[in-house]
């Protein structure tokens, strides 16, 4: 039986060295990887819409910069007016606010490269034009909307289609504020 263990034990290392494929091991199959699909074609081209709220300040926040307890204004007229890369005036659209205050105007389909600094955001303002109601008819300078106009901010709203680029950008809450209010207290 002696015998017959230094044979096993033979056996059992040549067996094992067969198997071992010469002390190298196959590599496992990387992992499937997802598939992400390319990039839309970025156009030159570029289709502008502008949004935003108009509100009627409350009494209680006038000659502040509080939208606290204002309420929507209907039919309220603004204006949104974008420079080119001379900062003239390329174009000015009107927009009426709905039923909820909600106002969106759509900009021509222009090249990125006309407008000022190659960017809508900062070529493009919105201006307070005029209030239905003529108990808050007033404008405020909440967020520069009567002076110098209501900047524009890239929420990320953007598709690509017909050819070139969409693009929602917001300007921040617009305020018309009532003429008359009673006195504080």
């Amino acid at each position: 039986m002696a015998a017959f263990l230094p044979l096993a034990i033979l056996v059992s290392l040549l067996a094992a060295g067969a198997t071992a494929n010469n002390g190298y091991t196959t590599p496992s199959p990387p992992p499937p990887q997802q598939y992400t699909p390319p990039p839309p074609a970025h156009s030159d081209k570029l289709l502008v819409r502008v949004e935003g709220m108009v509100y009627c300040q409350s009494c209680a926040y006038r000659n502040t910069h509080s939208l606290n307890g204002a309420m929507p204004l209907p039919k309220a007229e603004v204006s949104v007016t974008c420079h080119d890369t001379k900062n003239r005036v390329m174009e000015c659209k009107r927009a009426i606010a709905d039923e909820s205050g909600y106002f969106q105007t759509e900009l021509g389909v222009t090249k990125v490269s006309d407008f000022f600094m190659g960017d809508p955001s900062k070529a493009c303002h919105v201006r307070l034009q005029a209030s239905p109601d003529f108990k808050c008819n007033n404008p405020t300078n909440i967020n520069y909307s009567d002076i110098k106009g209501a900047p524009l901010r890239d929420e990320g709203k953007r598709w690509t289609g017909q050819g070139y680029d969409n693009v929602v950008y917001a300007a921040g809450p617009l305020a018309f504020r009532p003429a008359i209010c009673p006195p504080k207290h």
